[in-house]
């Protein structure tokens, strides 16, 4: 259980550096020198070099092109105005809805870091004109721009699941919405001290603004959603559209890049994908596994509790489908189909997991952006994940372990 006590050793390490009121980028890299020192003393160089040399694969440069062309994006619709007509026309349905309609509306679409691209919109109504703390504005963008995860089949976990159990996507999606509602309702319950405090005054809002403000991201929902193109694909595609039509300054073409190619930006994400394959080559998800089969816990635990601990540990989506999944197939499958209360539990854990953990991006990129405090949002994280927890435990049990679809 060597890889067990060296990821534990590094999330203390993490802890350590949060409470001292470190930010993100030294905080993900103390685990991962303390993660790396301890595999190096008990395993050898082998993992180390292996997870260096695994990072120039596709998978992760796609990553870092994923992040730089949505931040350009974003940054563009940012200096162009968009963003704000957005946040304007969100408002006409309600000045706080718009604290929680825009991070909700951006998070259907799904890219890495996204969170990121809702905080820059929302950077002017939370902070300026609600004159809202740093810490509740990042826990609001953060919370809300990830409800769709368990209903929207365009998130990876939801495709790399129904990769794994054989079945289509919308076959995952129909079994594990109801985890949305849950998680809505958790979040709000944790907001309600600010949503009842800040409010943005003298701003009525215009919803004939709404598709002029949305178009960019229904053409890339449409590109990816109808199969037409790959998100890389999809993302040039919208890129290369907004550039012709929205025709930016050289100023404003400038300050774009200046956030597309922020060096903490792209040092927090270097620093998870770092994280990620350490964890991948040092086979950390069997030795769990093991440990929580040896230890005779129930099913019910194992399900739930396994793809939690793997995406607190990675902090992705993709992650927790990918390594807990598999591992957990003769639990979520049986002779007389698939488990519908433990698909909600392993996906809500794996879910619920990734939104716990200090390492998750969007976590990393909104505090870093909004330049809160890491240990008061997780605070307020951990309050809406623990509800969340207990709604997703009872409605398992509600409708019985046994119950297939």
């Amino acid at each position: 259980m060597q890889t067990l006590a060296a990821f534990t050793l590094g999330y203390i390490a993490l802890a350590a550096m949060v409470a001292r009121g470190r930010g993100p980028l030294a905080a993900i890299g103390a685990m991962i020198a303390v993660f790396t020192a301890y595999t190096l003393y008990a395993a050898g160089p082998g993992i180390v070099l292996d997870s260096i040399v695994s990072l120039a694969g596709w998978n992760n440069a796609s990553v870092l092109i994923y992040i730089f062309l949505s931040l350009l994006l974003a940054g563009i619709l940012k200096e162009t105005g968009k963003l704000d007509d957005l946040v304007s026309a969100t408002t006409r349905l309600g000045c706080r809805f718009s604290y929680l309609g825009v991070p909700a509306l951006i998070g259907l679409l799904p890219m890495p870091g996204g969170a990121l691209v809702s905080a820059i919109a929302m950077r002017k109504r939370y902070l300026e004109e609600a004159g809202m703390p740093a810490e509740w504005a990042s826990y609001l963008n953060y919370w809300f721009r990830h409800i769709w995860i368990p209903s929207w089949p365009l998130f990876q976990s939801v495709v790399i699941t129904a990769a794994v159990l054989g079945v289509e996507p919308g076959l995952v999606v129909s079994t594990t919405w109801p985890i949305t509602p849950l998680v809505i309702l958790a979040g709000l319950a944790v907001a309600y001290p600010a949503l009842s405090r800040y409010k943005c005054p003298g701003h009525a809002g215009n919803t004939g603004g709404l598709l002029g403000s949305t178009w960019p991201f229904i053409l890339l929902a449409i590109l990816v959603f109808t199969g037409l193109a790959s998100l890389l694909e999809a993302l040039v595609a919208t890129l290369a559209v907004v550039l012709l039509a929205l025709r930016p300054g050289k100023g404003e073409l400038k300050e774009a890049l200046r956030l597309a190619l922020r060096p903490r930006i792209h040092g927090v994400l270097l620093e998870a994908l770092i994280l990620k394959e350490l964890l991948l080559r040092s086979g950390a998800p069997q030795e769990l596994y093991s440990l929580a089969s040896g230890l005779g816990a129930p099913s019910w635990v194992i399900v739930f509790s396994i793809p939690f601990i793997l995406g607190l540990a990675a902090g992705g989506e993709n992650f927790f489908a990918a390594t807990a999944m598999p591992l957990l197939v003769a639990y979520l499958v049986s002779g007389q189909g698939i488990s519908g209360p433990m698909l909600i539990l392993a996906y809500a854990g794996g879910m619920l997991g990734v939104m716990a953990s200090p390492v998750h991006l969007c976590f990393a990129l909104t505090v870093d952006y909004y330049k809160a405090r890491p240990g008061r949002v997780m605070l307020l994280t951990l309050a809406a994940v623990t509800i969340s927890s207990l709604l997703v435990l009872l409605l398992a049990h509600l409708l019985g372990i046994h119950t297939t679809v």
